[in-house]
Order: C-alpha cells, then sequence, then structure tokens
C-alpha cells in the first residue's frame, strides 16, 4: 500500500484505521504537508461550496487548507495551545471507544476547526488535528514590538 499520494488528513485518518499495517506506517514518513488543490467549481454548476448540488451529491470543499496533526501523550484530553475554542459536535469512532470532539476557533471572522480524540490502540495518547491557519494572534501569548518596545 501506497500512502505517500495521500494528503496528511487522509494519511491520519488511514493510521486510525484497522487497513495498514505496523510495517507500512515504519515505511513512511509523518510530514505535515499542504492539501492536493481542489478545483472551483465552474459557474454553470448549480452548486456552491457551502450547499449540497441540486442532483444531491455531497457537498464540495472549495477552499484547500493546512491540515496538521498531532500525536501527544496526555492525561488531558485538551491541551492548551494558546487559542481560545468552541466546541460544536461530537462524533463516535469506528474501531475506537473514545468520541471524536470538534471545535471551531472562537475569534470572530477566524474559521480554524480543530478534532480532538484519543488514540483508538493507546488511550494515553490525544490525537488533535487542525485545520486552517489562524488570521489572528495567540489571545494566550505575550507579544513584544521592538520597534514600539512596548507588549502587546
Amino acid at each position: 500500500m501506497d500512502l505517500s499520494d495521500l494528503s496528511f488528513f487522509e494519511f491520519a485518518e488511514r493510521l486510525l484505521s484497522d487497513e495498514v499495517s505496523p510495517e507500512v506506517i515504519a515505511s513512511s514518513m509523518l510530514q505535515p504537508q499542504f492539501q492536493k488543490p481542489i478545483h472551483p467549481i465552474p459557474s454553470s454548476s448549480s452548486c456552491n461550496s457551502s450547499l449540497k448540488c441540486m442532483s444531491g451529491s455531497k457537498k464540495v470543499k472549495v477552499d484547500g487548507g493546512l491540515r496538521i496533526a498531532f500525536r501527544t501523550k496526555s492525561k488531558l484530553e485538551i491541551l492548551d495551545d494558546g487559542y481560545k475554542w468552541r466546541k460544536y459536535g461530537k462524533k463516535s469512532v469506528k474501531n475506537n471507544p473514545n468520541p471524536r470532539n470538534y471545535y471551531h476557533c472562537s475569534t470572530q471572522g477566524c474559521h480554524v476547526k480543530k478534532r480532538v480524540e484519543r488514540d483508538g490502540e493507546d488511550n494515553s495518547y490525544v490525537i488533535t488535528t487542525y485545520e486552517g491557519v489562524h488570521n489572528h494572534r495567540s489571545p494566550g501569548v505575550l507579544y513584544y514590538d521592538p520597534i514600539n518596545t512596548s507588549y502587546m
């Protein structure tokens, strides 16, 4: 099984499934990468990026974003990453007794999402997957401006 053509998110999903042998995982490199671009829908189409197509096909996502996942050993489910998050969903995951939680960045106008779940194989690890890039500074970090010699 060749995993090199998968996006990072698809690769992470495969790692969580039972489809991949330990030998394949060991031979693959875990490096974050940009998701393959999805081509925009032509204007003549009856679809848009936030609605289902009139024909009933699945929702189409037009904007490709950065997705990156971290596997961290922790007793805590929610790790402090310096940003404020609002929970918007919870889902049972196949082959995993632990639920997956979904969050949006709570800063107005920021569309970053994160999902958090316990590793199905080893509950001592938490897998956190981020989608998107914040368009603001972290509210939990103090920034120093050397030009004004002040803190922001």
